[in-house]
């Protein structure tokens, strides 16, 4: 227990050594959390005080949470379980250092360099697992959120969970493995609350009124239609989708015929939750056209394509919405190059992760993931609801009776 205490606490003091906060203060005579982001850390001194500053502040924070785990290990000849507590009490002193009032950092470098401790460790003990198709699919994903938004917080929040998932996939779940996905966790978490407050995924609301965020981050929750195709019949899931649909359908009528009603969801509670988009006044809502795209999917296809081009639909309508309206920069027809470059890496993101439990060629998903890009981007005049999962559909099942 005293060897524990020990352990963790040395983790704790070696943590709160903060280089940027104690090299800033010394040379410069100023506090480093005062300045830019306001965060002790790599990034705010490289960007505020120039990259010399922030060469010893990275190597230490890097590596501080890692030495407090060979100090536990190796030292103190301490437990695996305890020897990482002692690394998480490192990223603990980063964030509450006691000699400035508990006010450090964020802690991601610390716990970053934890995570590629963690990877060695998983690769030393059981080999090399991922596969070419793992990187691949890594690698182009990094390449496409620095092309599309340059930011550090939506790489990660892209790359983090897909790689802690085919960790997860290819390796037994260690102690490795699950500190792996508590770091994981918790810097998405810190990602996330800085896109939040540095306003990082801003759309212009000016630019863009007919935009529905509430509208498109409830798109996911369509995935309980490929997860019910696994439990149910086709018929009930036809019949739970088409009641779904049928609900949409009257709603849109009777809004479309009753001037008054239509004014009111359109217009009237606008500045209070915006329903229905300006251009839906006289035409069938786009949540009507999404659900009947799906309907039509698994009517028309078989289940592993109809849940293929329902992911896509999903997903790389997100992913373009979002991330085109924000850092579109470049026009493609009437799109983005960004927005377009969204909507296949997130098609080819999740259809990847699909493919691992069903039966289409890989080659295929790669081949879905373009053509529903495609249509997404040429100005057919068709909702992309109905023209991504049928027309990607109809194109995948062809194919499929080439390359299955």
């Amino acid at each position: 227990m005293l060897k524990c205490l020990v352990a963790v606490l040395t983790g704790y003091l070696l943590g709160s050594v903060l280089p940027a906060y104690i090299l800033i203060k010394i040379f410069k005579g100023a506090d480093i959390r005062t300045v830019g982001s306001f965060n002790p850390g790599t990034t705010n001194i490289a960007k505020s005080y120039g990259f010399l500053w922030a060469v010893p502040t990275a190597i230490y924070d890097l590596s501080k949470g890692v030495i407090a785990i060979l100090i536990a290990q190796q030292v103190l000849r301490c437990s695996l379980v305890t020897s990482y507590l002692a690394g998480f009490a490192a990223a603990l002193g980063h964030i509450f250092p006691f000699y400035i009032g508990f006010r450090g950092g964020q802690g991601a470098a610390t716990l970053t360099g934890i995570m590629f401790y963690n990877l060695y460790r998983m690769f030393y003990l059981h080999g090399y697992k991922l596969v070419v198709s793992d990187v691949v699919i890594l690698v182009f994903v990094i390449m496409s959120m620095i092309i599309i938004s340059q930011t550090q917080e939506l790489i990660s929040i892209a790359v983090l969970p897909l790689l802690g998932y085919l960790l997860v996939l290819r390796f037994p779940l260690t102690i490795e493995t699950i500190s792996f996905l508590v770091i994981i966790s918790y810097l998405f978490y810190v990602s996330v609350s800085n896109i939040v407050r540095f306003r990082l995924l801003v759309i212009n609301r000016a630019l863009y009124p007919d935009f529905r965020l509430w509208r498109t981050l409830l798109r996911p929750f369509a995935m309980v239609f490929p997860i019910l195709s696994y439990l149910v019949s086709k018929l009930i899931l036809l019949t739970i989708i088409g009641v779904i649909l049928g609900i949409f359908f009257i709603a849109d009528i009777v809004r479309i015929f009753n001037q008054k009603v239509n004014k009111f969801l359109v217009r009237d509670i606008r500045n209070i939750f915006a329903v229905y988009k300006d251009k839906e006044t006289a035409r069938i809502s786009s949540m009507t056209l999404f659900l009947l795209g799906c309907f039509l999917s698994f009517l028309l296809f078989e289940r592993d394509i109809a849940i293929t081009v329902i992911i896509f639909l999903i997903f790389g309508d997100l992913a373009a919405k979002t991330l085109g309206l924000a850092y579109g920069r470049h026009k493609l027809i009437n799109k983005t190059f960004e927005g377009s470059l969204a909507h296949f890496t997130s098609c080819l993101l999740f259809g990847y992760i699909a493919y691992q439990y069903n039966n289409l060629p890989l080659l295929l998903i790669v081949i879905g993931a373009f053509i529903a890009t495609l249509v997404e981007l040429l100005p057919f005049n068709i909702d992309d609801n109905l023209s991504v999962p049928v027309i990607t559909g109809a194109i995948l099942s062809f194919f499929y009776q080439f390359i299955k």
